[in-house]
């Protein structure tokens, strides 16, 4: 196992897990514990995560039912990288594949309605938007550099099987764009979550699960507060 000097092994406090980070690149954040927290998945399914950074999502996601099968979706070389070394690490081979691509070319990898579960924590600031990071990797991670919200949704309808569910972080503010763009491809949503930073200031997050092909109604659940 190569570890790289920029990089070190933490543990993820869960069944003995651990990740490969790097210090000078896209590490997880908290969107990824409160979205992984979010997700429902029922054993033996077929999971796909865009966007999967370090694979922090498919690694915690894994030990949570049994014969679940996931693929983590990451463009970038180093990361994908670094992703497949914490695979191994950990010797869910047999259950996790990482593989570096371009979630818009997904097409040309997977035949469609493949995938019971789509899950994904999206580029939120569009191009023209903010001060882009000078990291590359945190910056493709938060502007919409390699991708927008609608590329992810119509791959997502693509991959989904009828009934699939998707399951989203995003910026509470950009709700309505996101609730439009998922009906637009045929996702329904259908419950919501909304993140506060603290108890009496708005919210600035929200937790989405759509499910292609279904019903008009839509849950709200309690929120959560981070502090």
């Amino acid at each position: 196992m190569i570890i790289n000097d920029n990089e070190k092994i933490e543990d993820l406090g869960d069944k003995g897990l651990k990740i490969i980070q790097a210090s000078d690149s896209y590490r997880f954040s908290v969107d990824s514990v409160l979205l992984l927290n979010f997700i429902r998945v029922k054993s033996y399914e077929k999971i796909i995560d865009l966007g999967t950074g370090s694979g922090i999502i498919p690694l915690l996601l894994f030990s949570k039912r049994k014969g679940l099968y996931i693929y983590g979706i990451e463009i970038q070389k180093d990361l994908a990288d670094m992703a497949r070394r914490s695979v191994k690490l950990n010797k869910l081979q047999n259950g996790i594949t990482i593989i570096q691509e371009d979630f818009r070319n997904l097409k040309n990898i997977f035949k469609n309605q493949q995938f019971d579960v789509v899950i994904s924590n999206p580029p939120f600031i569009s191009l023209g938007q903010g001060k882009i990071n000078p990291s590359s990797s945190r910056a493709i991670a938060r502007h919409e550099i390699k991708g927008d919200l609608e590329d992810i949704i119509s791959i997502s309808n693509y991959l989904l099987k009828n009934k699939g569910r998707i399951y989203l972080i995003y910026r509470s503010a950009k709700l309505i764009k996101l609730a439009i763009t998922l009906k637009k491809y045929g996702i329904e949503p259908k419950v919501v979550k909304f993140i506060h930073p603290r108890p009496g200031e708005n919210a600035n997050l929200v937790l989405l699960e759509g499910i292609k092909g279904g019903k008009e109604e839509l849950k709200i659940e309690n929120p959560i507060f981070q502090y």
